[in-house]
């Protein structure tokens, strides 16, 4: 008895305190995976919108609605945003609403969507499973592009009335993209320009620990890695997460960035760090163990290609020993390549592999500042000077010209 009420107090202590710590580090808020509150907060409409995949997973996407009329388009374009691994829309507008990539957007008359794949907080749903079941979490970021983005883009298309899209995609955003429009080459036709940041494909010259010591065990087809394809590699509990972002203070940066060690790397120069309570708070939100397993394969074998099943397996899914590689000379919208010398998960070596198999690349910007790393991309110091402003500019620039071509036309 003596002792459940000691152990009561002492819980009832800490929580106190964190509470405590709670109010002397935050003038505001956390807010922890709730886009809508969070663009609302920023003085942004949002809206929900859910689509149903092909394979029956529940997704929801976020949208930033255009209010007035366009003056200058008969239908304001459509800009669609998609992030990185185990990550969600939210990391899209954690700079908030002066820095922000989807603000700086809609600010120009654009109308703003931002999709999230299965297995995150926003698309845990499934028409016959439940998150619970291992068969909802066999997925790889594969059928992310196959049916994830697919539906997206098909859904976002038919709800507007409009025929195309520009696409920016972040680090696996720009994996999914690839796998999408190099096996169903009909969707490079719905893209106006592909805006790729960070684009993980080719992976064989990663900087990062992670593939050195993991890759040779998950990597490879064994009893622990087939046992691990129904897992779920990233729980999304909100309390544990806010634990680390309410003491996530100065004096604590290196404690904090550790967590995200695997993709910043040792040298973090130029992460925000007024942003980290934020990415720590959603910051990861849901996603298979087989994600990370596909891109360790490939690290391995130094190839973009589907998962591989091991020898038997291929033979009966692919009708070969071996998977087949993604063909990326069928990809042929427009695209725009970004990155870094400083990225431990996308090598320079790689991004000029991936360039070189790609037949229409229009521009490849490299970031100027050498310690540039791989979550610079979403919140960096000045990435918005850096980064978004280029990519704005390009959809501009695309809409110019098109207008321009379209009105000579009808002269």
């Amino acid at each position: 008895m003596h002792k459940n009420i000691i152990l009561l107090g002492f819980q009832l202590w800490i929580i106190c305190l964190l509470g405590l710590t709670c109010g002397f580090i935050f003038k505001k808020d956390i807010i922890i995976t709730n886009a809508v509150k969070r663009i609302r907060r920023d003085g942004y409409p949002v809206e929900d919108h859910k689509v149903q995949t092909a394979d029956g997973y529940v997704l929801t996407m976020h949208r930033i609605p255009i209010l007035q009329k366009s003056q200058i388009y008969d239908k304001p374009p459509i800009a669609f945003l998609m992030t990185g691994i185990y990550a969600s829309s939210d990391a899209f507008v954690f700079s908030g609403k002066d820095g922000s990539l989807p603000y700086m957007l809609s600010d120009l008359g654009y109308d703003v969507w931002m999709g999230n794949n299965r297995g995150n907080v926003y698309c845990r749903s499934h028409a016959f499973l439940t998150s619970k079941d291992r068969e909802f979490w066999n997925f790889s970021w594969h059928e992310m592009g196959v049916y994830d983005l697919a539906s997206m883009i098909d859904y976002v298309l038919k709800h507007t009335g409009q025929s195309s899209m520009h696409f920016v995609g972040v680090s696996q955003g720009a994996t999914i993209l690839l796998v999408l429009t190099s096996l169903y080459p009909e969707y490079n036709i719905k893209l106006k320009t592909a805006q790729l940041l960070a684009p993980v494909a080719y992976v064989s010259n990663m900087k990062g620990p992670m593939a050195r010591i993991f890759a040779p065990i998950l990597g490879t087809r064994n009893v622990l890695s087939m046992a691990l394809e129904g897992s779920e590699m990233i729980s999304t509990n909100n309390f544990f997460k806010e634990l680390l972002a309410l003491n996530c203070k100065d004096e604590n940066f290196r404690i904090c960035v550790s967590r995200l060690w695997p993709a910043v790397g040792y040298e973090t120069k130029y992460l925000n760090k007024t942003l980290l309570p934020e990415v720590l708070a959603n910051f990861p939100v849901g996603g298979s163990f087989k994600q990370m397993m596909h891109y360790l394969q490939e690290y391995n074998s130094g190839r973009f290609q589907q998962y591989n099943y091991g020898q038997l397996g291929n033979q009966v899914i692919y009708n070969s020993t071996d998977p087949p590689s993604y063909p990326l000379h069928k990809v042929t919208v427009p695209v725009f390549i970004y990155y870094s010398q400083n990225d431990y998960i996308v090598a320079v070596k790689d991004v000029a592999k991936l360039v070189k198999q790609l037949p229409n690349v229009h521009a490849v910007f490299k970031v100027p500042w050498k310690k540039w790393n791989h979550f610079d991309f979403i919140c960096g110091l000045r990435v918005k000077e850096i980064i978004f402003d280029k990519v704005v500019d390009v959809i501009s620039n695309y809409n110019i010209l098109f207008n321009n071509i379209k009105k000579r036309n009808k002269i």
